[in-house]
């Protein structure tokens, strides 16, 4: 199968729930499940050749897209590393333990969160966490006990995803997938809103890394690197492993070395305006050994395991390096990074207010920003209140390219600024949109105010 390499980059916070409910403490995603790329290709359905081919038949597989870490590739922290209790170091592999480990090491912690690089560098996803109120239209205020919260990743980040497509897709097919992914910039929940802008970009230049190495002792370790969906001979979904590929039995899986969870949740399809079947999956980053397996069988495991694998389901890395050891060392800088996401607060509540604090700093420090710019540029006195308005709606419209619209809106034939009042504006960096959109609210009212009669 040829593989597409993608990058996105986050231009706006992005939220992504785990589940389509919209009560309770929603659990968030920390991967952008390939559903998500398969649905804005879906827009232009009707524009493939084959359409068939390239959304029911998997011969076009979109993949979940994992963070980057200074352009590395990221993954899900696998199920089998453990640590002692009350000792973040070292970090064990599970299925490397016996007997007499366990008695020297005493109790053990599994590490659930976060990614791995291929150099074991341990990255975690940064959240904020926003609490919001619905809106009464009729009374024109916040709606009385209608209080929710949005969990999302933060702007700035960059993740990986690749589509993978077999050869019998047809070129034309293909580039149409490529043109409409890096048409796209809209991306999770609450599009409408403030959330949701992306940036993707195709890398034809990349190849995803190799990391997969020869079995060990006759044995194979099977790193789940996106969800499993198993089904049964009736099609019914299923958590039963022998379900992997053909000919596996029980006698063929150590449970005993094998370290899963899973999860169950029921997708909205957008196109019908309802939701799917639940589904019952396993969970990224399971890892489970088989021993006694034919190359065939690791091919088929290898090929994609169980359904919806156009959605990104079903990848498989076989005996991935990072699942090689038995004693795993994360590199300093890292831990670093562990502590300092360790030290935030985990309560929605603690969170929700220190963000709020957060935010009422950096407005008051904009805030004196514009109170000097006000004071030390008086050429601006003489603009007139609906020019500081139009200017006021384009900062508030989220526009990535508001400092140019602005520009064309100030150097057009019915609105010419001086070239001094044009530079001072726009041609500073600091300046945010945050910025001018306080500085053409207070700019009216600086026109407007009163002079002080004299006392001569």
């Amino acid at each position: 199968m040829r593989e597409l390499i993608f990058h996105v980059e986050f231009l706006s916070d992005i939220v992504l729930p785990a589940t389509s409910n919209n009560e309770g403490n929603i659990v968030q995603l920390d991967f952008i499940p390939g559903s998500n790329f398969l649905g804005m290709v879906a827009h232009n359905y009707d524009k493939f050749s084959n359409s068939f081919a390239v959304f029911h038949s998997g011969k076009a597989r979109f993949g979940d897209a994992t963070i980057l870490r200074e352009g590395k590739q990221t993954y899900k922290t696998p199920l089998s590393y453990f640590h002692q209790k009350l000792k973040e170091e070292p970090i064990y592999n599970h299925h490397f333990l016996d007997e007499n480990d366990f008695d020297i090491l005493g109790q053990l912690k599994q590490l659930r969160s976060g990614y791995i690089t291929k150099e074991k560098e341990q990255v975690f996803i940064e959240y904020n966490y926003v609490q919001k109120s619905a809106y009464d239209k009729e009374n024109r205020k916040s709606k009385d006990r209608q209080m929710y919260g949005y969990k999302a990743i933060q702007s700035g980040t960059k993740w990986q995803f690749s589509v993978k497509v077999e050869a019998n897709v047809l070129k034309v097919d293909e580039e149409l997938i490529i043109t409409t992914l890096e048409s796209s910039s809209r991306l999770g929940k609450s599009k409408s809103a403030e959330y949701g802008q992306v940036k993707i970009v195709h890398k034809p230049e990349l190849q995803r890394e190799n990391i997969e190495s020869k079995s060990q002792n006759n044995q194979n370790i099977l790193y789940v690197n996106s969800r499993l969906a198993l089904v049964n001979e009736e099609g019914a979904p299923s958590f039963d492993l022998k379900r992997l590929c053909k000919g596996l039995d029980e006698t063929k899986i150590l449970y005993e070395k094998t370290q899963i969870r899973i999860s169950a949740f029921t997708p909205y399809n957008g196109a019908r305006q309802t939701k799917d079947y639940e589904r019952v999956c396993v969970n990224k980053g399971s890892v489970i050994v088989l021993k006694d397996v034919s190359p065939e069988q690791l091919q088929e495991i290898r090929n994609g395991v169980g359904a919806y694998l156009s959605e990104g389901f079903g990848e498989i890395l076989i005996n991935p390096e990072f699942l090689l050891e038995k004693k795993i060392d994360i590199k300093e800088n890292s831990h670093a990074e562990k502590n300092l996401h360790a030290k935030e607060p985990s309560d929605y509540l603690a969170l929700f207010l220190k963000q709020r604090e957060d935010n009422k700093i950096a407005k008051l420090d904009v805030a004196t920003k514009v109170q000097e710019f006000i004071q030390n540029n008086k050429i601006y006195n003489e603009i007139k209140n609906s020019q500081w308005g139009k200017i006021r709606s384009i900062c508030t419209s989220g526009s990535q390219n508001f400092k140019q619209e602005i520009r064309e809106y100030i150097s057009s034939g019915k609105v010419s600024w001086e070239k001094e009042q044009i530079a001072k504006l726009l041609d500073n960096d600091s300046h945010s949109p945050e910025f001018i959109k306080l500085l053409a609210i207070h700019m009216p009212k600086v026109k407007n105010t009163p002079k002080e009669k004299s006392n001569d």
